[in-house]
């Protein structure tokens, strides 16, 4: 069984991989990023330059946190790279889970910060 952690962790490196090249329709489309979430990342991406992987997938810190009420999971990439160098940008998505916490039922992008 694989744990509902390393699902997260799947669908935060694919959700990524997305944005990395640039596919915001087809995560709009997968309902996984909203018109007004995809026009913020945008800009934000845009001041700090191309989004790209990190020159080591080691370098990559994707943590998991199960909210206080355990009503749902938050994914957090520290930290994004910016024309193959580390930002200060992190980006957070949002899960939610069936009541056994085995699948993952919804997923999508809820933020980035700096």
């Amino acid at each position: 069984m694989v744990l509902i952690e390393d699902q997260l962790i799947a669908l935060t490196k694919n959700t990524l991989d997305d944005l990395v090249h640039r596919r915001y329709e087809k995560l709009q489309q997968a309902h996984l990023l909203t018109d007004e979430t995809a026009a913020f990342l945008q800009e934000v991406f845009d001041l700090q330059g191309t989004l790209t992987w990190p020159l080591d997938e080691a370098l990559m810190a994707i943590d998991v946190y199960e909210v206080y009420d355990h009503s749902y999971y938050i994914t957090e990439i520290r930290y994004l790279w910016f024309d193959d160098e580390e930002s200060a940008v992190v980006l957070f998505c949002k899960a939610s889970t069936n009541e056994d916490k085995s699948k993952v039922t919804a997923f999508m992008i809820d933020s980035v910060d700096a």
